[in-house]
């Protein structure tokens, strides 16, 4: 039996799922997972076979890892460089592209003007980038750097404050879903309309959080209980002799939000662009083609290919793509159908199709999805 050590010294949302994926793991290989005090004191005399944990700068940490560095340690947060004078592979989240993600959703959304809410570097500049190559500039919303000793209504003023700055309709991008229902408040204390004046997105797809509101939060799932899951596997390649990975291992999130009312709003944009964006949104679980999308928008299927590039950065069989996986991931969530069902009710048809779709873009299969995704 492996002896494995989970060190993690903080504790936000999506941790929990993350570990949940760890303890998936160590079930299905018969490890035993070693547990850190509440108080995050880390063990005196202990002797195990490989540490999965979340790197930070904490004197102690760094410490601990360093006198454990002849086993094999997984970090679930990107390389911090020179900081770590040990051996670690890394295995996270596909930052960029989650910013990339939101983005592009934006985009699809019209004029709105483009905002980001958080401290996540690598996510905000792919948000940005990514707005870039489409002529669309990004806003920023600043957050307190200390939340600690201020009060919640004093951010709240503080965030009512800038967004009146904005110009409307905004659509603003969040760190996470804690940050986004924090914007949310605020918006919803200072008279603004959601998702008519402020559409709001959050990461990380955390239920008890989004559904908590009267108005539901749209978000990315960032699939932190696969991210778990694959850290516990490298980490057992590397207890088994494998060399570590020169690159991080990174984990695909789901292509397209998780649409709830937050963002549940078609903002005026380029009116060809929208009636089918529209068409695919109302359309794509049925049997249609470029063509078929292309002949609403009274456009021919490659001028609608050049204007949705131009436009929103994808083309329409890629969106059609991805409403179709979105909607296949929805129901592997919150239905118990069979995987034939949600192929066909997804507009995939063809169950083979729908597995072939899920390991090129996500690594997974259907039924490992559903398992990730339930509680």
């Amino acid at each position: 039996m492996k002896n494995v050590l989970p060190i993690f010294e903080f504790y936000i949302s999506s941790m929990y799922h993350l570990l949940r994926g760890v303890s998936d793991y160590a079930g299905e290989h018969d490890w035993h997972l070693g547990i850190i005090s509440p108080r995050f004191e880390l063990p005196k005399r202990w002797h195990g076979d490989g540490i999965l944990t979340h790197l930070t700068v904490s004197p102690q940490l760094m410490e601990f890892l360093k006198d454990h560095a002849d086993i094999p340690i997984v970090t679930f947060n990107p390389p911090m460089g020179h900081q770590c004078d040990f051996p670690y592979a890394v295995v996270c989240d596909n930052n960029d592209e989650i910013g990339r993600i939101a983005a592009r959703y934006f985009l699809t959304m019209g004029e709105v003007h483009c905002c980001w809410y958080g401290w996540h570097h690598v996510r905000y500049a792919a948000f940005a980038d990514e707005l870039a190559k489409n002529h669309r500039q990004t806003q920023t919303i600043a957050s307190p750097q200390n939340t600690l000793n201020i009060a919640w209504d004093e951010i709240s003023s503080m965030l009512v404050a800038q967004l009146k700055k904005l110009p409307l309709p905004a659509a603003v991008f969040c760190e996470n879903d804690s940050w986004a229902r924090e914007l949310l408040e605020a918006a919803m204390a200072g008279g603004f309309r959601v998702p008519e004046d402020i559409a709001i997105l959050g990461v990380d797809n955390e239920t008890l959080i989004c559904n908590s509101s009267s108005i539901p939060i749209s978000s990315i799932d960032s699939r932190p209980r696969k991210v778990g899951y694959e850290g516990a596997a490298l980490l057992d390649r590397l207890m088994n002799g494998e060399p570590f990975p020169e690159d991080p291992v990174l984990v695909p999130p789901v292509p397209l939000p998780v649409v709830r009312k937050s963002t549940d709003t078609m903002a005026t944009g380029n009116p060809i662009v929208r009636q089918a964006v529209e068409f695919i949104r109302k359309n794509h679980t049925g049997d249609i083609s470029v063509a078929d999308i292309a002949r609403t928008a009274c456009i021919s299927d490659s001028g609608l290919r050049k204007l949705m590039n131009r436009k929103i950065g994808t083309s329409p069989c890629q969106l059609l793509q991805d409403m179709r996986l979105e909607t296949a991931c929805r129901l592997l969530r919150e239905t118990d159908l069979k995987i034939e069902s949600v192929a066909v009710k997804a507009g995939f048809g063809d169950p083979q199709r729908l597995h072939k779709i899920f390991r090129n873009v996500l690594k997974t299969t259907p039924l490992r999805f559903r398992l990730e995704s339930k509680n």
